[in-house]
């Protein structure tokens, strides 16, 4: 051992090794392993023990899904203090009552991130105030309108200049600024019942980013009340740095707009500005010379939906073509093939018809009879970034009810429980062509059909080149004034493929305008184009009025200039339907549903007939003039139309039971005789509405010679309501109703009424029209005004101090009146019922 170790330890000496290193060198081959495992364990960063096991999706934001469900977002240096838009759509409900796939809950809004060594902050980024950078008074105005911080998410690691926030809570809880559940005030009528937020049943369902736009989806359960279960999508999309030129709305032309409250020092007041809502429709730079010469260009970027494949094949290209219909208001705007159709793409991994990027028109299997088409804009510039067509499954009953009873009596192709498909398919195309005016950033224009003379909608020619209104954008469905024997005389019976209004309205919209440096620049074109049109009324935009109709020209479901002929003309057409009500639609050995759907549809119809004519009284005519022009802003309608009015209403009320309601009919479809007694008994209401007594006094204050008083109004009011008994004749019972709801409003505004007692009766403040409001779902109507499918009007009302001697003083006429006819009539019900009122109103005086 020894002569072997002196030769091993010389070798290790001339190697220049101790016996140390060599011992280590030997070691090193069993330890190296575990080394290697130790240094690797030091070397792992918080980040990458954070997403360890993660699932990944690199984009704008990279998104990491973790093994504990939880949402972990790279928010990158050069992301910060840039515009996004955030967005919260419903993709998959348990209760379509509540939620309907596709449907946006909230308006998307604008948010941007800031940062501190803690923590990232989201801000709301405010864009109704705006100033000129340039501007001395910038700093000022910087200071009192920041964007407020409405989340912080605590930074949990950092990798390179990117931050790395949880946002799991964020998009998975209820929060509430992006929550499925809307806003509603409290005591709201329209409260959905909804079950209470349960996180253990909400998760993280998947994350997918993209260059430009992020898309998270989750779910979130709700029980107790209502068992729900909603799949949300969210979508992060960056704003471009540089806004579109916004153009400036014009009440005279109907587009949604978005409201700017512009300070200036240039000025003595805030500039209150709107800007229309409208897609970026620009020529390729290669054809913007050609576009300004007067040339038909493509844009660089057209307008594409995406068409559902759940619609079935044999409406799916109808629908299509109601889309490209517009492509003929394009050209007038110097755009060809500017909005486009497809299908749903079925092999492209990146669509996702939930995604910000796609316009779609999507399929709602759901029992609601409707359809709409809201748009998503850049609140900064109105630039319409995404657009969508919900399409309820219903709609098609909605459609073929109102085909039915409007045209019924002159279209034997009608007169079936199932249409044709060509004939369905004629009502389909009106309904896509009117969502999409939507989209592309048109209102309703219901004062459109008003602009067609009545005799006019008889002609096979006018209405084969008009249709029935000059805008789809209105509410004008099918040509109820034609009569049997026109159809086959060549008489149009469907609303226009586009009307002129809407060709008209695109092309002022979006026509680009050269050489122009700001948005101010375009005035005095935009409002040579509209002079151009000012004194042909099918150019007329006529806003819809909700909840209340105060201008008869300006309404929903009507058509043409003059309501009375043509309610007699309609009203005519529905005695038809109703004479071969059985021979048309009687289905035997079926029970009573389809049936009873069918004759409900002509009530309806005959109701809007009525309501087009209820509006003269206290009527107001609105025009959209500007200084200087020769003609008012309002005026109001004179005594001897309003006196009209009144008495073909009352006619209406007395006779319209003889032939829509027969005794027999009703019990032969399973129907109560006094199925639609709310149409007579609504009138009284109405006719003594404070916001109707208010125009009147007004209106009498301005021209007394031909407007009507409030007591010479009130004077034929009560003649009308309560002739039969001025005339001693006995009473039936919608005599009796028409009395008694009229006493029960004149007790209601006397101030004589005890607190806490009622009649019978109907009361409201506002009376709207009772009719189903397409494009218009529930979601529709928590939009604010300016970007709702309604303008809002709300007039003001006579107060109870001055109604109550007007209402004292009526009460002491009837109670005379009914004094003096109670011991001459003859039949012991009419008498028993002015003993009873007798009695109602002493016992009021003398409380």
């Amino acid at each position: 051992m020894k002569r072997l170790l002196g030769p091993i330890l010389a070798v290790a000496l001339i190697a220049g090794a101790t016996p140390e290193a060599c011992y280590a060198k030997k070691k090193s081959k069993k330890e190296d392993k575990k080394e290697q495992v130790k240094d690797t364990t030091a070397k792992e960063s918080k980040y990458e023990k954070l997403i360890k096991g993660a699932s990944t999706q690199k984009g704008l934001f990279t998104l990491h899904i973790t093994t504990d469900n939880d949402l972990l977002v790279e928010v990158p240096d050069s992301l910060m203090d840039r515009t996004f838009l955030l967005s919260s759509r419903v993709a998959a409900t348990t209760d379509p009552k509540l939620f309907v796939a596709g449907e946006m809950t909230t308006t998307p809004f604008m948010i941007r991130f800031s940062k501190n060594g803690q923590s990232l902050f989201m801000h709301l980024v405010q864009h109704r105030n705006i100033i000129d950078e340039n501007d001395p008074i910038a700093a000022s105005f910087d200071k009192n309108f920041g964007d407020p911080i409405i989340k912080a998410f605590k930074i949990s690691a950092t990798n390179g200049k990117n931050v790395v926030v949880d946002m799991s809570d964020f998009f998975k809880g209820n929060e509430k600024i992006i929550s499925p559940i809307p806003d509603f005030p409290a005591g709201s009528s329209n409260k959905p019942k909804v079950g209470t937020y349960t996180s253990a049943n909400s998760y993280i369902l998947e994350a997918k980013s993209f260059p430009q736009n992020s898309e998270i989806r989750s779910i979130l359960s709700f029980t107790g009340d209502n068992n729900c279960t909603v799949t949300m999508h969210r979508s992060l999309v960056l704003l471009p740095e540089q806004p579109m030129r916004p153009r400036i709305y014009d009440r005279r032309v109907g587009f949604f707009s978005s409201t700017k409250n512009i300070y200036t020092s240039d000025k003595d007041q805030i500039d209150r500005t709107q800007y229309i809502h409208r897609w970026r429709l620009e020529p390729k730079e290669e054809d913007r010379e050609a576009y300004f010469k007067g040339e038909l260009v493509e844009p660089a970027k057209p307008i594409v939906f995406y068409v559902d494949s759940a619609f079935p094949d044999k409406w799916r290209d109808i629908v299509k073509q109601g889309v490209e219909d517009w492509n003929t208001a394009f050209e007038a705007a110097g755009f060809k093939n500017a909005v486009i159709a497809l299908d749903y793409p079925k092999d492209d991994p990146d669509f996702d018809p939930d995604d910000m990027r796609y316009s779609c028109v999507k399929y709602a299997v759901t029992d609601i009879a409707n359809a709409m088409g809201p748009s998503y804009v850049d609140p900064r510039s109105g630039e319409i970034l995404n657009a969508d067509v919900i399409w309820y499954h219903n709609v098609i009953s909605l459609v073929h009810s109102w085909r039915f009873a409007q045209t019924g009596a002159v279209d034997p192709r009608v007169r079936k429980e199932t249409f044709d498909n060509d004939v369905m398919r004629e009502s389909l195309r009106y309904v896509a062509s009117h969502e999409i005016g939507h989209t592309l950033g048109l209102m309703h224009n219901m004062g459109a059909s008003y602009a067609f003379p009545v005799d006019s909608l008889r002609s096979p020619s006018f209405t084969q080149k008009y249709g029935t209104t000059p805008s789809i954008m209105d509410y004008a469905r099918n040509n109820f004034i034609a009569q049997p024997g026109d159809y086959e005389r060549g008489v149009r019976l469907t609303p226009p493929i586009l009307g002129v209004y809407d060709i008209y309205a695109i092309n002022w919209g979006y026509r680009l305008i050269p050489d122009i440096d700001n948005p101010e620049d375009e005035i005095p074109t935009l409002d040579r184009w509209i002079a151009e049109k000012k004194n042909d009324p099918m150019y007329t935009f006529g806003a819809q009025q909700y909840p209340a109709t105060f201008d008869p020209t300006d309404q929903t479901e009507d058509l043409g200039n003059d309501h009375f002929r043509a309610g007699e003309l309609a009203i005519s057409n529905l005695k038809i339907i109703m004479q071969n009500f059985e021979s048309w639609l009687f289905d035997e050995g079926k029970d009573f549903t389809t049936i009873q759907t069918q004759y409900a549809a002509i009530v309806q119809q005959y109701n809007r007939h009525l309501r087009h004519v209820v509006p003269y009284v206290g009527g107001v005519l609105y025009k959209e003039v500007r200084q200087g022009e020769d003609e008012l802003p309002y005026t109001y309608l004179d005594k001897a139309t309003q006196k009209k009015a009144l008495r073909w209403i009352m006619n209406q009320a007395r006779t319209y039971r003889d032939w829509l309601m027969p005794a027999a009919l009703m019990q032969r479809i399973n129907a109560p005789t006094d199925y639609s007694a709310y149409i007579h008994q609504y009138i009284p209401s109405y006719l003594l509405n404070p916001t109707i007594l208010f125009r009147i006094k007004e209106s009498s204050h301005i021209d007394p010679a031909n407007n009507y008083t409030l007591d010479s109004y009130l004077n034929d009011l009560i003649g009308e309501i309560f002739k039969a008994t001025y005339r001693n004749q006995k009473l039936n019972d919608v005599e009796r109703d028409l009395q008694n709801a009229a006493i029960a409003q004149f007790m209601r505004y006397s101030s004589l009424q005890p607190k806490g007692t009622s009649r019978s009766g109907l009361f409201t403040d506002e009376v709207s029209v009772d009719i189903p409001f397409p494009c218009s779902h529930d979601l529709c109507r928590r939009h604010n005004g300016e970007q709702s499918f309604t303008r809002i009007i709300r007039g003001p009302a006579l107060t109870t101090s001055d109604m109550a001697p007007y209402m004292t003083g009526a009460l002491k006429k009837v109670l005379a009146l009914y004094k003096q006819k109670r011991t001459t009539t003859t039949d012991s019900a009419t008498r028993d019922f002015y003993d009873h009122q007798i009695i109602t109103i002493e016992k009021l005086f003398n409380h």
